[in-house]
């Protein structure tokens, strides 16, 4: 809808009563009470359109102000992304000679002042001598915080913690958080997603939304028999829900506020039981399976001259941009070789030109790389090839 000016308003009204009585035309005077008539409709009209351009664009999320941007999102049924924190694997190891139980509750790592990691044991868990248990800690803080590999960090807890536990952490690059999401990205994510009008679908945006989990992903078979997706059979009417991230307790109430239907276990899902006296036996439990991957490899085919970068030079920061950007724990539906291009590109190298961009999976070579529902992708390997 266009602004129209109180002039634009005016001069329509007369010239389209001028060619009524043409060919007499009105005059232009405050002199003349009918010109003060169409000066007065022509106020009125200037303050009607303002009211409809500005009504039209309330809930428009190209225009709308940042204010209306969130009531806009929950006539969609989505919701803006408060980002996620950072994660840590912290592995748990006995080192005596007998069986330790790790006791549920909370555990923490304060690596400075600022920073502290926390996960959660959900039930008591024995660790046999010599044997180990892996957890996913989040930062208390949302956003990203880069830990180093370390054998040995000081976890604390309110548990009592056996002395021939000890506890270690993995460097956590492909773990690092995320911040809130923009204006302009949330815009961008209305405007383009068109399948929100999901129960599923706006269960997944509200896990996501939580800090401490990265992704999260739900497929449902909605129909009377059983189907195998990505190689997992699921029961009919059965939601397999798989995740990034740190599993906690409140999670099963989360869920079952949204749907209610059994959810599948696997070899390698986790179970959060949720209590309330409106299930048959008082209790219902979420079952969560973590995201397995889809390695891929990218090979570079490219040519440079060395007397703006070393190849080794060029190598490395071309590899470390690749590692960087597809280890992660969020999923995505395809990878494509445009994103590798934008990805070296955005790099700004001098000296460096891109020949071609080759993805493989195993040992065939592909146009690009689908992953599946129930995976993440993770780059294994890049090779390159100098012409």
């Amino acid at each position: 809808m266009q602004i129209l000016s109180f002039d634009e308003i005016l001069t329509f009204l007369c010239d389209s009563f001028d060619a009524l009585i043409a060919p007499k035309k009105m005059a232009r005077s405050n002199a003349n009470i009918l010109y003060l008539i169409f000066k007065a409709l022509a106020k009125g009209g200037e303050v009607i359109n303002n009211v409809c351009v500005v009504l039209s664009n309330k809930f428009d999320p190209r225009y709308c102000s940042s204010e209306d941007l969130e009531s806009t999102a929950y006539i969609v049924g989505t919701e803006r992304y408060t980002g996620s924190a950072s994660g840590l694997h912290i592995t748990v190891t006995n080192n005596g000679e007998d069986t330790v139980t790790l006791y549920a509750g909370i555990y923490t790592y304060v690596l400075d002042d600022d920073t502290t990691f926390e996960f959660e044991v959900l039930s008591d868990t024995l660790i046999v001598a010599g044997g180990s248990v892996s957890y996913i800690a989040m930062s208390e803080e949302i956003g990203s915080y880069e830990v180093t590999e370390q054998s040995d960090i000081t976890v604390e807890s309110e548990q009592t913690i056996s002395e021939d536990l000890t506890f270690s952490c993995t460097d956590n690059s492909s773990l690092l958080g995320t911040s809130e999401e923009t204006d302009l990205e949330f815009r961008k994510r209305i405007i383009t997603r068109t399948d929100r009008q999901n129960a599923f679908i706006e269960l997944e945006d509200e896990l996501k939304s939580l800090p401490y989990i990265f992704d999260c992903r739900i497929k449902f078979n909605n129909t009377l028999g059983n189907e195998i997706y990505d190689g997992i059979t699921i029961p009919a009417f059965t939601a397999l829900i798989c995740y990034s991230g740190e599993l906690k307790s409140e999670l099963a109430e989360k869920v079952c506020a949204k749907i209610l239907c059994p959810t599948l276990q696997t070899g390698t899902s986790v179970g959060i039981t949720y209590n309330n006296d409106v299930f048959i036996n008082g209790s219902h439990t979420v079952y969560f399976t973590p995201f397995n991957k889809t390695e891929f490899g990218i090979e570079v085919i490219y040519r440079v001259n060395d007397i703006y970068i070393s190849n080794y030079e060029a190598q490395k920061a071309i590899r470390t941009t690749l590692f960087n950007h597809f280890v992660s724990e969020v999923h995505v539906d395809y990878i494509k070789e445009d994103e590798v291009y934008e990805l070296i590109d955005s790099l700004g190298l001098s000296g460096i030109e891109i020949l071609g961009i080759n993805l493989s999976q195993g040992s065939s070579n592909v146009d690009y790389i689908s992953v599946p529902k129930t995976r993440i992708p993770e780059l294994t390997q890049v090779t390159f090839t100098q012409e």
